[in-house]
């Protein structure tokens, strides 16, 4: 339910700011763990400060600013890369619990 309500938000974020995008998914398996990587890419308009952006309550869209910083917390590992101009990357990692 958390890796499904993040993906959620990051696939509305690509509607909303980039217009286009794709979510690849990979099942994750090591020697100790289990788990699910999610992977959104898109060519849109980038994100000037991902810092800022992962700050609680900055918005550059009128939100609430809950989008980026409301799914790491849902999520086990998150990794954000963009470039302006360029689009953004967004992976999400949730493992397993035993």
């Amino acid at each position: 339910t958390r890796l499904v309500t993040a993906a959620s938000e990051l696939a509305r974020n690509i509607f909303k700011y980039a217009g286009t995008g794709v979510m690849r998914w990979n099942a994750l398996n090591s020697a100790d763990r289990v788990g699910l990587e999610i992977r959104f890419e898109d060519q849109g308009p980038g994100i000037a400060d991902i810092n800022r952006a992962m700050e609680e309550g900055f918005s550059t869209g009128g939100g609430l600013g809950l989008g980026l910083p409301g799914a790491k917390r849902l999520v086990d590992e998150m990794l954000v890369e963009s470039s302006l101009g360029a689009g953004t990357t967004v992976s999400l990692k949730k493992w397993r619990r035993n």
